[in-house]
This record gives structure tokens, sequence and C-alpha cells, in this order.
């Protein structure tokens, strides 16, 4: 194993995890529009069962009170090579490939989603946050 002798990041100790927000970590643990970069699952869409599929229901997006507190969520790619089309953070579409869903199939794909949109998505996902 390779030793790393110089980067710009500090790996955050055990001490740091528990001051999430301080000054010591806040750079380290934010993305670029003020959220905090955690992907554990907290919730999922009580309004939902199972999987969603935006090619029989149109655009998914959840109600408010069923998102992280700055209005996203996240999806799960459940159909191996499927390609999702979706509302990024900041208003960006962006599509996701069926080699990253691939990569991806059943775990937390790590972007912060506005809504999923039924054109160009051929897959269906489950919805966390």
């Amino acid at each position: 194993m390779s030793e790393i002798l110089s980067s710009p990041f500090k790996k955050p100790a055990c001490g740091d995890m528990h001051n999430i927000g301080g000054l010591s970590v806040s750079a380290q643990l934010r993305d670029s529009i003020g959220g905090l970069i955690n992907l554990q699952v907290m919730g999922t869409d009580p309004e939902v069962v199972g999987t969603v599929d935006v090619s029989a229901t149109g655009d998914y997006t959840p109600t408010a009170g069923n998102v992280n507190p700055d209005g996203t969520f996240f999806i799960i790619p459940e159909t191996d090579n499927g390609v999702y089309v979706v509302v990024l953070a900041d208003g960006s579409q962006f599509t996701v490939t069926a080699v990253q869903s691939h990569a991806y199939l059943g775990q937390v794909l790590p972007y912060r989603i506005l809504s999923v949109l039924q054109s160009g998505t051929t897959g269906v996902f489950s919805v966390v946050y």
C-alpha cells in the first residue's frame, strides 16, 4: 500500500465527526451548495410503496416533508443498466448513464436530486433521503 505524502485534504478524525459544522471540518463536509456530504439514508418517501417507475407515473418529485432539509432526495437504481434523467440540486439536468447505474445498482447514487424526469428515464428506482 502506498503512502500519501502530500494532500490538500485532511482525513477527519473520530473527534471531528462529533463536531459537524465546526470550523475544523465544515469545508470538508459540505458540498458546493452548502449541504452536508452524508449518504446515510434517513428515511424513505412514505407515499411510495416499492419502486418508482416514471414511465408509468410521469415525472417524480416527492412532496415537501419527504425530502432532505435542502429539498433534495437520493435514488437507488433498481434496474441494471437503466438510464435516469434527473434535475440536480443546482437546477441542471443530468443523465445518469447505464454504466453509472450499473456501478451503483442497489446503492445510493451520490447526487442531490430535485426530480426524476420521465423523458429519457428507462429504469426503476427506490427513493431515500
